[in-house]
C-alpha cells in the first residue's frame, strides 16, 4: 500500500518492485518456507530449501485442486458442522 499524497512516491514504487522481484522473493525462503508470490522465484530457490516450500513443483504435482463451486454450495453447512464438532 502506498499512502495517498506521499512525497516519496517514486521510492514506494521502487520498494514494491524490489520486494516483488524474483530474487527478493527467493531470498525470503531462506528464512521462512513461504511460497513466493512471484512464479519466477521458484527457479532461484536453493533445492534443499525448495523441499519445504508448499508450492514447490513436486508438491504442486500432487496438490488437490480447489473446487470453488463445491465450497460456494457447501461451505456454510460444512463450517457449521465443523464448529458443532469442535464444541463437543
Amino acid at each position: 500500500m502506498i499512502p495517498k499524497g506521499t512525497p516519496r512516491l517514486d521510492n514506494a514504487y521502487k520498494l514494491i518492485a524490489f520486494a516483488g522481484s524474483p530474487q527478493a522473493q527467493a531470498n525470503l525462503t531462506q528464512y521462512i518456507p513461504y511460497a513466493p508470490g512471484n512464479k519466477e522465484a521458484v527457479a532461484l530457490i536453493d533445492p534443499a530449501i525448495l523441499l519445504n516450500v508448499p508450492t514447490a513443483p513436486d508438491h504442486m504435482a500432487r496438490a488437490q485442486p480447489m473446487n470453488n463451486a463445491f465450497w460456494a454450495e457447501k461451505g456454510d453447512e460444512l463450517n457449521q458442522r465443523f464448529t458443532a464438532w469442535l464444541a463437543k
